[in-house]
């Protein structure tokens, strides 16, 4: 491969990754006060005010972000807003370095500080792309090593979602009828998963097969020769684009399409779009394969620890794990079987109660599901996770609770309708119901996408009450 051959992935990938960036913090910039701000559900100023007191300068290192230096509800929106401005320069071309490395600092204060509302995959996944890539225009073109880099890191990346599925030793994926259940108890589903969850058993089983071998199979082509590596392109694709169609799972296919760039042909596409010629400065193509092959080693321990984790290992991935440059994959290890759903009712007099609807989660059975990829209702999402254990109420349910009592405006903008417009309610309570799809009889008949049973109800609350049973916001 000529020196030539290899400017395609520097000057490429930078600015699809800006895309990313941009759907990231444009998603964040419309929830971000009613999550994080100081009268949000879990606000980022008394969450650092609290680890502060709690280990003393520690903290800094423990939670690395911007927001120690101010955290109002102003901060919050402008690094937002600083972030879409940020990688749309990227996209338009301007000096990729300065800026990646600015946009990757941002949305590490977001997602260090974040909670429960930041902490997933996807999340930790673009930080770790984002931090390799900040290093990847420096030498262009690129050393052999920063390709193959990327192209193992999609591999382990790939490969850890599917072996976590069989070493979790959930029976579902083992016996070939997860799908059976998929569509209609993942988070968010959307109007095609109806669709999916009715094809038949046999359907489903063969479907759980192509997905081990979409994750287990397919990845080990992006080590191979350039046909494997453009085949291995190809098939990612697919397997992606059916996931982004039958879910809502934010930017996180966008992302991994754009991960999957890496295993191009750098001579067809430089060609399609006459790169000028260019020679790398042989220092500083040294010292970014130098750097490139720490991220190398990183991913080798990262997909050592599946199967075997010395003491050596866990203590450098838990001192590496504030910074997020190198994480665990592995999505849906043990598959959800029942969906029960919490569904948050206020009343002014404990006998008509009304309900808060969400835009984006199931709620009222006639209403259809909706596409909200590649945003991320973070709320919505954390609802899901909160209901997989019904008999409980995480304590950032109880911030929500307790907001939604007070009259937060911050956090009724998260909701789609406020069923209290002229004064909060007196008391709240939870409704739990086990939701499941209909099927295309019903649908037709009744218009009822969903069947949901009344499984119990929580006890009504008071700001009061739940404030004394251990509410902690400040």
């Amino acid at each position: 491969m000529s020196a030539n051959s290899q400017q395609f992935l520097p000057w490429i990938f930078p600015r699809l990754l800006g895309g990313v960036y941009f759907l990231a913090f444009l998603s964040l910039l419309f929830q971000i006060r009613g999550l994080y701000g100081s009268r949000g559900i879990l606000p980022i100023a008394s969450f650092l005010a609290e680890i502060h007191a709690g280990v003393g300068k520690r903290a800094y290192w423990l939670c690395p972000t911007l927001f120690w230096l101010k955290s109002s509800d102003q901060a919050l929106t402008a690094g937002c807003l600083s972030g879409v401005v940020l990688s749309l320069l990227l996209m338009a071309g301007a000096p990729p370095v300065p800026l990646l490395f600015l946009l990757w600092l941002l949305y590490l204060s977001f997602v260090a500080a974040g909670q429960e509302f930041l902490a997933y995959q996807w999340d930790t996944l673009l930080l770790e792309v984002g931090f390799m890539t900040i290093f990847l225009p420096l030498a262009a073109p690129s050393p052999r090593l920063v390709l193959f880099t990327y192209c193992f890191f999609l591999f382990r990346f790939m490969f850890s979602s599917g072996a976590v599925k069989l070493l979790s030793g959930d029976p579902t994926w083992r016996n070939l009828t997860a799908l059976c259940y998929h569509y209609q108890t993942q988070p968010i589903p959307n109007r095609p998963a109806w669709y999916a969850h009715q094809l038949p058993v046999s359907v489903q089983k063969f479907s759980t097969l192509l997905t081990f071998v979409f994750e287990l199979a397919v990845p080990i082509l992006a080590l191979g020769p350039q046909p494997a590596r453009l085949c291995c392109f190809v098939l990612m694709l697919f397997f992606q684009a059916l996931i982004f169609a039958t879910g809502n799972y934010g930017f996180f296919n966008i992302l991994t399409m754009v991960m999957a760039v890496a295993l191009l042909d750098d001579r067809l596409l430089g060609a399609c779009l006459n790169l000028p010629a260019a020679s790398a400065n042989e220092p500083t193509a040294l010292l970014v394969s130098a750097i490139f092959a720490v991220f190398l080693v990183l991913n080798l321990c990262q997909l050592t620890a599946l199967f075997y984790r010395p003491p050596w290992l866990n203590r450098l991935i838990h001192w590496l794990a504030p910074f997020m440059i190198s994480n665990h994959y592995g999505l849906f290890a043990v598959m959800t079987t029942d969906r029960f759903e919490f569904v948050i009712e206020g009343s002014m007099d404990r006998r008509e109660w009304l309900p808060y609807e969400f835009p984006w989660k199931p709620g009222d059975p006639q209403r259809p599901p909706r596409q909200a990829a590649p945003h991320h209702p973070r709320l919505d999402w954390q609802m899901w996770f909160a209901a997989l254990d019904p008999r409980s109420i995480e304590p950032w349910l109880g911030n929500l609770i307790v907001r939604l009592l007070e009259g937060s405006p911050a956090v009724l903008a998260l909701f789609q309708q406020n069923p209290f417009p002229v004064s909060p309610p007196t008391y709240i309570r939870l409704v739990v119901y086990r939701y499941k799809f209909t099927d295309a009889t019903v649908r037709r008949e009744q218009g009822r996408w969903w069947e949901r049973t009344l499984v119990g109800r929580f006890q009504p609350m008071t700001l009061q009450k739940v404030k004394s049973d251990g509410e902690n916001l400040s």
